[in-house]
């Protein structure tokens, strides 16, 4: 009896925050409302990508709600079972402080309302994976939640042929979810709208699939995982994503050396006929990814799943016969697969298989070095780094990136991500969550290395699938913006939760199990966090109303109607006091009405939003130029222009601002020519006078554009506007 009560977990031999003694509830009573908590969070992980994977405040805040109830429901279920509600693995530990590391910067943040929202978002993953973890150790649990992320990206696959054939308007919106840009430029970006991102993640479904397919024991089910990987893998081919054409190579091959030897046999043959039939294919499907294939595209579909449904069915007749070949024929036979795929993908080419616009984009990888693309994200990392040297300890905080880069450009470009996940927490979070993110790594893949070393032949096969899957995620995310789509984040955690699970199983049945704290000192922590998801539904909500009161009262100012403006933007202010353009926005409805109205105290008041807008997000130059419009519109002529010139500190680079100063400056120089004030009038318009220097001094010690971008199309040289010289000519005619 003592040797069994050894073998239990850490999670069973404690209840109720720590507290030994057993539930006062029927075992099926429980069971029935775990049951409940595991569906509800199987949703939430399926739905997911559906809902423009998460990017905008819009969708995310109301996930991010649903998912701090589904952490409530499961702590109180933790509580009244036998397992206890604690918080005390290394793993969560790490993931704990990690959120800490994000809320850190917020008072010196580069947008305090970004810096909010990250922290949210590192809270929202923790609770994926703490109820992934927590959840799957039943083995029930643990294929509901792994066949979720696979139909997941099912569906990602299943959208992005829907969309190519216009089988979905791009006007539709089934149960809120955007349909636009699921398919643009002939390529498959899904309900992710990135192409790139769409195909990490249908990467990343692909390696699940293979995984199933291989765990599963019944011929039947085994040969519908492969088929379905087929209609994974063909859609992630139309992604035309390079980058995770070669992370999948590199996911492939930690699956393949960390699978028990008689699964690597099964994954090189049935990976050898899933990617025939696929390439095959290719052509077949890419002709009809249009308007004109809605029928033929699905029957081509369909029936090259059932050739792999067929194939893979009749080898599982033969595979195990295999297992029991000398490793010497194993090598030579592995060897021969490998072969026969690259002649069968060289006979692909040569007989135009593969889709010509396909062929150029994975020959174009051999030269990466002078792609477009590469060139451009060396430049984002290099400038990067400049913004990590300015505060290197804690960072600037969530959306540092966004924030900052026109400061420190290298050239005049605009994207809003920094195109590499472990540069963005760099920023955001400095070297102390940095290291964090690492130790929580090298915690994580160690502990399932370790379980994995155990030899247990069948858990080895999730672990193998599921490290790999996430390498596939991890390694992409080093070459792109992937995991700001905090979708593509939910499905890496609900992943990472089931391998933890497996992994301290099988370290719990070799009596290798340690945990950093006891249960008695955790006991406080489970109670704070409980009370901290109520405090995050609450702000997620406000945050979803304040974004759309803020979009609708943007949309009435912007069309002149002041009354709406004013109503809408009050009340997303009063809902989220931390988004920087709402205040400025109200602040721009306040004083236009108080100037109509003469009213005094709202254009008093609206100086006051200007002010904390500004305050929240101090980099921004936008809300500084619309501060200086006030200012200049109201008689605080230097306040106005002061605001002007940090504005251009913020962004050196941007032409049109100079036609802004130009212009500033010139009416200020007539303000005080009208007034007969000429000296005053010359100091002004001496300012406009000296652009020109202003720009070429900038463009020669701030802007450099790599060789390899000059002259391509979007790529404008620094220089002044026709209207910032037509400013000049015109001043120069008054002195």
């Amino acid at each position: 009896m003592a040797k069994k009560s050894e073998k239990k977990s850490i999670y069973q031999s404690a209840n109720k925050f720590g507290e030994g003694g057993t539930s006062i509830f029927p075992g099926k009573t429980l069971a029935a409302y775990k049951a409940f908590v595991l569906f509800v969070f199987c949703v939430l992980v399926l739905m997911s990508p559906y809902y423009r994977g998460l990017y905008f405040d819009y969708e995310l805040s109301v996930f991010q709600a649903v998912m701090a109830g589904i952490f409530i429901l499961f702590a109180i279920y933790l509580y009244l079972s036998k397992e206890g509600f604690l918080i005390n693995s290394k793993l969560e530990l790490m993931l704990l402080l990690f959120m800490v590391a994000y809320i850190v910067p917020y008072f010196f943040a580069a947008n305090r309302r970004l810096a909010l929202g990250e922290f949210f978002k590192y809270a929202f993953y923790f609770a994926v994976f703490y109820v992934a973890s927590r959840i799957s150790k039943g083995k029930a649990e643990k294929f509901a939640i792994l066949n979720t992320l696979f139909l997941s990206t099912v569906g990602v696959a299943f959208f992005g042929y829907q969309a190519a054939v216009k089988l979905i308007p791009e006007t539709a919106r089934p149960l809120g979810m955007a349909m636009n840009g699921l398919w643009v430029g002939n390529m498959i970006n899904s309900t992710l709208q990135y192409h790139n991102t769409a195909g990490t993640v249908l990467a990343f479904g692909f390696i699940i699939s293979l995984m199933l397919a291989i765990y599963s024991r019944n011929k039947l089910l085994k040969s519908f995982y492969f088929a379905f990987s087929s209609f994974i893998f063909t859609a992630f081919f139309f992604t035309y994503s390079r980058g995770s054409y070669i992370t999948l190579l590199l996911a492939l091959l930690v699956f393949f050396l960390l699978l028990p030897r008689e699964k690597r046999i099964s994954l090189i043959f049935n990976i050898a006929i899933v990617g025939a039939f696929v390439i095959t294919f290719l052509n077949k499907v890419g002709a009809n990814l249009n308007e004109h294939g809605k029928v033929k595209l699905w029957l081509v579909l369909l029936f090259q799943m059932l050739l792999v449904f067929a194939l893979t069915y009749a080898f599982g007749f033969v595979e195990r016969r295999l297992y029991g070949i000398s490793n010497n024929i194993y090598i030579v036979a592995a060897g021969v697969v490998g072969i026969l795929a690259i002649i069968g993908f060289a006979i692909a080419l040569k007989m135009h298989l593969i889709p010509s616009d396909m062929v150029e984009k994975i020959k174009s990888i051999a030269m990466f070095w002078k792609e477009r693309n590469f060139v451009e994200r060396m430049v984002f990392y290099r400038d990067g780094l400049k913004i990590f040297l300015k505060s290197p300890v804690f960072g600037y905080g969530g959306g540092a990136w966004v924030s900052l880069y026109f400061m420190y450009q290298s050239y005049l470009y605009f994207t809003t991500q920094s195109h590499n996940y472990f540069l963005q927490v760099l920023l955001d979070t400095g070297i102390v969550g940095f290291s964090i993110l690492l130790v929580f790594l090298w915690l994580l893949f160690s502990a399932s290395l370790k379980a994995w070393d155990k030899k247990e032949q069948k858990e080895n096969v999730i672990i193998a699938g599921l490290v790999a899957a996430a390498i596939q995620l991890y390694s992409h995310s080093v070459l792109d913006f992937d995991f700001s789509l905090a979708s593509v984040q939910v499905l890496l955690f609900a992943a990472l939760g089931v391998l933890v699970s497996t992994s301290l199983q099988i370290l719990q049945k070799h009596k290798q199990e340690k945990v950093i704290y006891t249960s008695r000192k955790t006991n406080f922590v489970p109670v704070l966090l409980a009370i901290f998801y109520l405090f995050v539904i609450v702000i997620s909500l406000n945050f979803r109303l304040g974004n759309y009161y803020a979009n609708i009262g943007q949309q009435a100012l912007q069309a002149g109607n002041l009354s709406a403006a004013y109503s809408f933007l009050s009340k997303a202010v009063t809902y989220d006091s931390l988004n920087s353009n709402a205040l400025s926005d109200y602040a721009v409805a306040l004083y236009r009405i108080g100037d109509q109205n003469k009213d005094a105290n709202l254009i008093a008041k609206a100086d006051g939003y200007f002010r904390q807008a500004i305050v929240n997000d101090r980099f921004n130059p936008k809300i500084r130029f619309k501060y200086a419009v006030y200012l200049l519109s109201h008689g605080a002529i230097d306040s106005g222009l002061s605001q002007i010139e940090e504005g251009i500190k913020l962004q050196p680079l941007q032409p049109a601002n100079y036609e802004l100063k130009a212009d500033a400056y010139a009416k200020v120089g007539d303000y005080y020519l009208g007034k007969g004030d000429k000296e005053k009038a010359k100091k002004y318009f001496e300012v406009v006078l000296k652009i020109p220097e202003e720009i070429e001094r900038l463009k020669k010690y701030r802007e450099h554009i790599p060789k390899e971008l000059i002259g391509q199309e979007k790529i404008v040289p620094f220089a002044m506007t026709q209207r910032t010289q037509q400013i000049i000519e015109e001043v120069k005619k008054k002195i």
